[in-house]
């Protein structure tokens, strides 16, 4: 076999390959992204008590935060209020923040800590950029919130808390950066 046949060969294989996954990839269904987006209000730093500018979500989910020795938060669960912007300080770092009515029903308030705290309820699922919170100004008995997007649930759904997680974690204009502060009152040890 010549040269020229032996590279015609080689460059149809080739571009067979690519052709190949170019279909197999645009058969592929994306998935669909959960929550609602909203735009991004930056994550400018102000001191404790500061006043600023109104979010445009509920729980916010960009903007305006504290830097400080409590914010970032540490990751976990917590059994006081955080203040939003204490927590939005962790989704600037790439966190998913759960929080919930404080007259959430006990068995469904464990059910979150233990999904997204160790030792994990699920052993599949292992986040390690989340917070769970109470939170009184809620107005759905669960909300969820990333960098940019929301989710609000009326009750405990497993399957939709991981997938919002999975979708949402480090994606954020500090998405590396971790805590380094201080845990505040966090429920499990």
């Amino acid at each position: 076999m010549s040269n020229k046949v032996f590279m015609g060969l080689i460059a149809v294989l080739v571009i067979g390959a690519f052709g190949f996954i170019a279909i197999t990839q645009k058969s592929k269904p994306k998935e669909a992204i959960i929550g609602d987006s909203h735009s991004s209000l930056g994550g400018n730093h102000i001191q404790v008590g500061e006043k600023h500018p109104a979010y445009n979500s509920d729980p916010p989910s960009s903007g305006w935060h504290y830097s400080n020795s409590f914010a970032p938060a540490q990751w976990g669960a917590y059994t006081q209020e955080l203040p939003d912007e204490v927590f939005l300080h962790n989704e600037e770092h790439g966190g998913v923040v759960v929080t919930y009515k404080p007259d959430l029903p006990a068995d469904q308030i464990k059910k979150l800590q233990n999904l997204f705290t160790p030792p994990y309820s699920d052993s599949s699922f292992k986040p390690s950029k989340a917070i769970v919170t109470p939170r009184s100004k809620d107005t759905h008995p669960i909300e969820l919130a990333s960098w940019t997007y929301t989710l609000n649930l009326d009750s405990y759904d497993q399957a939709t808390l991981e997938k919002f997680y999975l979708q949402h974690v480090s994606k954020s204009p500090e998405a590396a950066a971790g805590p380094t502060n201080t845990p505040i009152n966090q429920a499990k040890q």
